[in-house]
């Protein structure tokens, strides 16, 4: 019998050892929560202020609802969710204990960003408000960032960034105080250099690149082809002539261009945004041969000529010389203005050399040629007198046409005297003698039309007499002639 007692001590005894050594353990597995201690909690149950969360304790611990409930009313989590919870209050009193699921969110944050700024890793935020002099952006605490550093450039209008996420850089901080300086600035240089650095090893002229355009210039525009800019000059743009880069880009324009040249000692490189395909010199021998009539307008006006843009793109040259048969121009102006439609004749052709030569006088016959081919030499043509000269008299018989009355011309007896008698303006009948169109000459008579004037005046006379015998030829005919003669004079 007494073995049988010992035997059921024993047991006792082990059996209170084993509840001890349980209680041991479960206790170590619940070790007081210390207040500020951020821990993993479970959702079990949900009322209608406060929910219960297992955190690890020896009861459940109290969250306000309101922690975990959405703008519009509805929960964000639900019974046997999981969130991080810290401990609030009351962690020696497990019946008080209460946790903030806000908290623990913001202490884990303040412990990224910690880690972030001390192991120097970029932070991720959202701008939250404009204050003078920059912004606030919210990265587990709000830190301000500087007008200077939201962009590559100084922005003066900074409502376009509000509510964006964006990756900063810490500048300064002082997390204790709350102070946190931040700069996008930096990250997107970063990231430039590293495209930079691509891009120039890849790079190779020829090359099609797509671009953004960052500055608009007079003589051209600087597109940024991935980390490094390039120049598109004005004249590479089009192959029609504009005045300005900005008929063409606005800032932001996302383009192609082609690598024209790529200086890699000075690090420059020339861009082009015209298409082969679209090049109008390669039709042109189709379309303006020489010889053939074409219409343009005027685009700038030079001492020396006009240039003519024509409907094909292409861009010819009217030279003054080639503007007017009968006048001398000492500038374009004269005789047109830009913007102006004219019509012209193609001269020369030199599609190599991307060179047009346009006439503007050829469109109509040379006058010269025109009065030749409809006066012949024996009419008697009415003039106007343009200037004396010891040698005879100029009369201007077509505007364009001047031809010479010689001295010996103007009378049987011609007297310097009878060569001063005729002004400037004074309209005479002639005859044509002779047109020379080579040399530009016209030879007329005053003379001529006195003698031809007086041999029908005769004939007239003569059948006046025998018609009606009134009166004799030698009566009649020597008033007549002088009446005639003093008129041609």
């Amino acid at each position: 019998m007494e073995d049988k007692k010992t035997s059921n001590n024993a047991i006792e005894i082990n059996d209170e050892e084993d509840f001890a050594s349980l209680l041991a353990q479960y206790e170590r597995s619940h070790d007081l929560l210390k207040s500020g201690q951020v821990v993993q909690g479970k959702i079990v149950s949900v009322f209608d202020t406060e929910v219960l969360v297992d955190a690890g304790g020896r009861s459940e611990a109290i969250l306000k609802r309101d922690e975990i409930t959405g703008p519009d009313g509805s929960l964000l989590y639900g019974v046997g969710d999981s969130i991080p919870v810290m401990v609030d209050s009351g962690a020696a009193l497990d019946h008080q204990l209460r946790v903030s699921f806000i908290k623990a969110n913001r202490a884990r944050a303040q412990a990224a960003l910690a880690e972030a700024i001390t192991s120097g890793k970029s932070l991720e935020g959202k701008i939250v408000e404009i204050v003078k002099g920059g912004l606030l952006a919210d990265v587990g605490m709000r830190g301000f960032v500087p007008a200077s550093q939201i962009d590559e450039q100084y922005v003066e209008d900074l409502r376009p960034y509000l509510g964006q996420t964006f990756t900063f850089r810490v500048m300064q901080h002082d997390l204790p105080n709350g102070k946190l300086i931040l700069s996008r600035k930096a990250i997107l240089k970063e990231a430039a250099a590293e495209k930079r650095k691509e891009t120039l090893a890849n790079l190779a002229e020829g090359q099609q690149m797509r671009g953004v355009v960052k500055r608009i210039l007079d003589y051209g525009v600087f597109v940024d082809i991935g980390g490094i800019e390039g120049l598109l000059h004005i004249s590479e743009m089009s192959w029609k002539r504009i005045k300005h880069p900005s008929e063409l880009f606005h800032l932001g324009d996302h383009i192609e261009v082609e690598i024209l040249k790529y200086d890699r000692e000075k690090n420059r490189i020339s861009l082009g945004y015209r298409k082969a395909v679209d090049d109008p010199w390669l039709k042109a021998a189709q379309l303006h041969s020489e010889g053939t009539l074409v219409q343009g307008t005027v685009k700038k006006l030079e001492h020396f000529g006009a240039f003519v843009e024509l409907a094909s793109g292409i861009q010819g040259l009217i030279p003054i010389s080639e503007m007017s048969w009968t006048k001398r121009l000492s500038h374009p102006d004269q005789l047109l203005r830009v913007g102006n439609l004219v019509e012209a004749v193609v001269t020369r052709l030199d599609v190599m050399n991307r060179k047009l030569s346009l006439s503007l006088k050829q469109v109509t016959e040379h006058p010269w040629e025109l009065f030749a081919r409809e006066h012949p030499p024996g009419e008697i043509l009415q003039g106007k007198v343009t200037r004396a000269a010891d040698f005879g008299l100029f009369v201007e018989l077509a505007e364009g046409v001047e031809g010479l009355i010689h001295i010996s011309e103007l009378a049987d007896v011609p007297t310097k005297a009878l060569l001063g008698s005729f002004k400037p303006g004074q309209e005479i009948l002639v005859k044509l003698l002779a047109v020379d169109l080579e040399n530009k000459k016209i030879s007329l008579s005053l003379k001529a039309v006195t003698d031809a004037e007086a041999q029908d005046s005769v004939k007239e006379y003569q059948e006046s007499a025998a018609s009606n015998g009134s009166h004799s030829l030698g009566e009649s005919f020597p008033r007549e002639l002088r009446r005639k003669t003093q008129k041609a004079e």
